[in-house]
């Protein structure tokens, strides 16, 4: 069954995006984000006998160069121990469904560059690689660097 998330898929959700990312997070700091995403009903959740196998996270965007809506797949993770099963077929298949009742025009994901089996999934669902998404990290130091030096 997939639905949104709630509350109190906190720790289940947790543990998935564990496997996703490599980035070292507290459970203190994925609570915020969480919370803050389930208000907005932005996850989905595959469940199976009362224990979730997978889940997605998307936002809906309105960004100037498209002048309309899209939707962004913002996280995208099955169980290691369940994928290959359909899983996240079935959840991309949901949020389609969720995006064009919005009104959106375009489905978006930036997948890590070590992700080959993701593009492999991203491409047979029709996505095509078009750009190059960048990502610069924003360290403490940087930000008292700028805090001190913004008058000059």
């Amino acid at each position: 069954m997939i639905r949104f998330a709630i509350r109190d898929d906190l720790d289940a959700v947790y543990g998935l995006m564990r496997q996703l990312s490599s980035r070292d997070f507290t459970m203190e700091q994925f609570k915020n984000c969480y919370f803050f995403n389930i208000e907005k009903r932005q996850i989905l959740v595959y469940e199976k006998d009362h224990t979730l196998r997978g889940c997605l996270v998307y936002s809906i965007n309105y960004y100037l160069h498209y002048s309309r809506k899209s939707a962004e797949i913002v996280n995208l993770v099955v169980d290691e121990s369940v994928r290959g099963n359909g899983i996240g077929k079935e959840l991309l298949t949901v949020f389609e469904r969720i995006a064009i009742e919005m009104g959106c025009v375009c489905f978006e994901v930036a997948s890590g560059n070590h992700r080959e089996a993701a593009h492999r999934f991203y491409s047979r669902e029709g996505f095509v690689c078009d750009h190059l998404k960048f990502v610069k990290e924003i360290h403490p130091h940087t930000v008292q660097y700028l805090r001190c030096n913004k008058d000059s």
